[in-house]
């Protein structure tokens, strides 16, 4: 699936995600499509680490944003949201202005609610949303990073209660879950009434091994050598 072909994004996207090198999206990429996540539907992505799951999410929050939405995307750590945000940045020639809001927990971010992305950490969520943030009503896309932190004892607690906080507020809010090592990914699916897509599909290969002596012998049999350089241990 060529991302040009999609419908219900932002004009030029799919030709900007060609022009980056993205020839066809991944089948985890492709699986979200056919779920419906260009077109509001929830969703719960359980695929491997650089298997496309922030793609999944830009795909989601712009075409939200392509329906006249607000897309607030949550993170774990102050760090990765400014990720993030310099990431999603790339889409404000499309006219898709990115804020991110993370300190001041008691504030209502009121600035926010001119900007059409929002990255922000689930504590300063939680926060907005006790504080009354008038743009929270307006969001009708959120994507929680990271979800298995639900289990975290120190995290789990506020990202929980924040999701269902958000739910609740916006009933026909487009939730969209990204984590690469859920175990329980149907359990969080059923709980946002979300479809699941879950994959083990990378692209690249991993294969386990043991190395020892001048070689490594994988799990599958076979063997490669590696010559140890002079002076090293062979261990």
């Amino acid at each position: 699936m060529e991302p040009s072909s999609l419908s219900g994004l932002p004009a030029g996207v799919g030709e900007a995600l060609e022009a980056e090198g993205v020839a066809e999206l991944y089948p985890p990429q492709e699986a979200a499509v056919e779920a419906g996540v260009t077109d509001g539907e929830s969703l719960v992505a359980a695929v491997p680490t650089a298997s496309g799951k922030t793609l999944i999410a830009e795909l989601a929050m712009l075409s939200s944003v392509e329906r006249g939405g607000k897309a607030l995307y949550i993170v774990p750590l102050r760090a990765l949201a400014s990720e993030k945000k310099a990431e999603f940045e790339r889409w404000e020639e499309f006219d898709v202005t990115v804020g991110v809001s993370t300190g001041n927990y008691d504030s209502d971010g009121e600035w926010l609610a001119s900007r059409d992305i929002i990255v922000a950490t689930s504590e300063k969520v939680d926060s907005l949303v006790r504080n009354g943030a008038p743009w929270i009503d307006d969001l009708t896309c959120v994507v929680s990073d990271e979800v298995h932190l639900v289990d975290d004892s120190h995290r789990g607690p506020t990202l929980e209660v924040t999701l269902a906080k958000l739910r609740k507020v916006n009933p026909g809010l487009q939730t969209v879950a990204l984590s690469a090592t859920v175990g329980n990914a149907d359990v969080i699916a059923d709980w946002l009434d979300a479809e699941l897509v879950e994959s083990d599909w990378r692209p690249i290969e991993l294969h386990t091994g043991v190395h020892f002596g001048n070689a490594i012998n994988f799990d599958d049999g076979s063997q490669r050598e590696v010559p140890v350089e002079r002076g090293e241990d062979q261990t």
